[in-house]
């Protein structure tokens, strides 16, 4: 008997679930319990005055007294727009909110929106969801609750997704063009998958979708059910386990039963599960969006349980009319340019991605018979693709080390002409990769003082004026090929010590 009635009380539960999950709303009010700031967006273009206007009295309306009197949305004199501080702000201390409720999310496993195909909403990676909830909010107008953002959202995109073939080949990086290859032809399938799903729209509006939430959007874990729906469960369950023996349906001490389990599975779903299968929640956040990157802040968004809403803060303390900035995260500047368009100085996340680095070992000692086979058996056959991946500090990545091992093992040669097998300290390895590198070097069309003094020669003719298009992009393109190959001559410079 107590038996069936855990099975009735965890069956009521379920339906319970399935109520709230299928209640309409205007948007997705669940949120993960902490998010880090992984993806967060810099505005890249400048809104008209009316859609100023409108999204600042939207939004002063719907995170109270943060955006009156701790920041304020600017256009600084590069042309960005960004956040800055109107008073000093604490360390360690949240100073922007934004309910959940407004925002744009995502979560593994979610239930497809009303009006699009269930399979081809299952079928969808995470950015082509969030583009394809961006796209109906858009279609929904003025009535959307989310108008008034939508109509702010940059339209223009300055990334080499949408660059000519010519500009993306002057980077001197094969890595980033095979990228933007790959990302032209996943995009052009987004169309075709929404299509089949019930959203019709233009190619065009399909991108720009896209292209607002691959630099906009954040991550974190998916926790279940947000505070407020927590409650009600534990409520309407307290009062069954209430009811259960008034109405004489069965004792105490079976009421209590249920009540037990019923609490037990809340916690094994909201707390257990999420975490067992890896859950991710994907968001898209006015305001928070608009706020500006650099890799040296520590940082964090986070859910607010209680409050059920996104929060913002700072490790740092921000003076009052300094610029508010966070972190996107550990991003190379191959993330940054690809999806944001543009580049950090001196980013210790930056890397240097090889593709060439089996060409460049064939071409300078040969790759033995077997080696390609020992590779793909070791699991390494997706790394090879990838190519050799270096350091900001100049040095292999442990998968990249890992491969060259395989490789010697199969027999390669080092450049030295000794046999690669044997050893324990790595240096027929790096002397390999230093062999490498030296050849990815030499094929480079400029070398890297010389794209520094173009870059210079640039900024001093323009002076104080604000570049046109064309110059802007000839700046972020030369700007790369510096974080580059300064990346590339640290790696020389640290495998010759390496191997002395």
């Amino acid at each position: 008997a107590t038996m069936k009635l855990v099975f009735t009380w965890c069956l009521v539960l379920v339906l319970c679930e399935l109520t709230y999950s299928a209640a309409p709303r205007a948007r997705l009010r669940h949120a993960p319990h902490e998010v880090g700031a992984a993806s967060v967006c810099r505005a890249v273009s400048v809104m008209d005055a009316a859609a100023d206007r409108a999204f600042l009295d939207w939004a002063s309306d719907k995170c109270g007294d943060a955006l009156s009197t701790n920041v304020e949305l600017v256009t600084f004199s590069s042309g960005l727009r960004g956040l800055r501080a109107k008073q000093d702000l604490s360390a360690r201390s949240p100073f922007l909110s934004w309910p959940a409720g407004y925002a744009l999310q995502t979560t593994t496993g979610m239930r497809h929106p009303k009006g699009v195909d269930r399979d081809v909403w299952r079928s969808l990676d995470w950015y082509s969801q969030l583009a394809c909830l961006l796209i109906l909010e858009k279609k929904a107008g003025t009535t959307s609750d989310l108008a008034a953002w939508i109509q702010a959202l940059p339209r223009d995109f300055d990334t080499p997704y949408g660059w000519r073939d010519a500009d993306v080949a002057e980077l001197h990086y094969p890595a980033l063009e095979q990228a933007v290859s790959r990302q032209r032809e996943a995009w052009a399938r987004v169309r075709s998958q929404l299509e089949a799903g019930g959203v019709s729209c233009p190619q065009a509006e399909v991108e720009w979708a896209l292209h607002c939430v691959r630099t906009r959007a954040f991550s974190g874990a998916y926790e279940g059910s947000t505070f407020q729906e927590r409650v009600g469960l534990v409520v309407f369950a307290g009062l069954l386990t209430v009811l259960y023996p008034v109405i004489g349906a069965g004792t105490i001490e079976q009421s209590l039963t249920g009540a037990v389990a019923v609490l037990v599975f809340l916690v094994a779903r909201d707390f257990g599960m999420p975490k067992v299968l890896d859950l991710k929640r994907y968001v898209l956040c006015p305001l928070i969006d608009m706020i500006n990157h650099d890799s040296r802040v520590s940082s964090d968004v986070a859910y607010q349980v209680f409050s059920n809403a996104f929060s913002v803060t700072r490790e740092e303390a921000v003076p009052a009319g300094e610029e508010v900035l966070i972190s996107y995260g550990p991003r190379s500047n191959d993330q940054l340019l690809q999806y944001h368009g543009f580049v950090e100085p001196g980013s210790r996340f930056d890397v240097f991605v090889m593709p060439r680095f089996l060409e460049h070992i064939e071409a300078e000692v040969g790759v033995p018979d077997g080696a390609l086979d020992a590779i793909n058996t070791a699991g390494y056959s997706q790394a090879i693709r990838r190519g050799a991946r270096l350091t900001h500090e100049g040095c292999p990545d442990e998968l990249t080390l890992s491969m060259l091992r395989v490789l010697c093992a199969a027999g390669t040669s080092s450049p030295g002409g000794a046999s690669a097998r044997g050893g324990g300290d790595d240096k027929r390895e790096l002397a390999l990769l230093l062999a490498a590198c030296r050849r990815e070097a030499a094929a480079l069309p400029t070398t890297r003082a010389a794209d520094v003094e173009a870059l210079a020669t640039l900024e001093e003719a323009a002076g104080t004026r604000k570049l046109k298009e064309k110059e802007a992009r000839t700046r972020t393109i030369l700007a790369f090929r510096v974080e580059k190959k300064m990346l590339l001559d640290k790696a020389i410079a640290y495998l010759s010590a390496q191997t002395m």
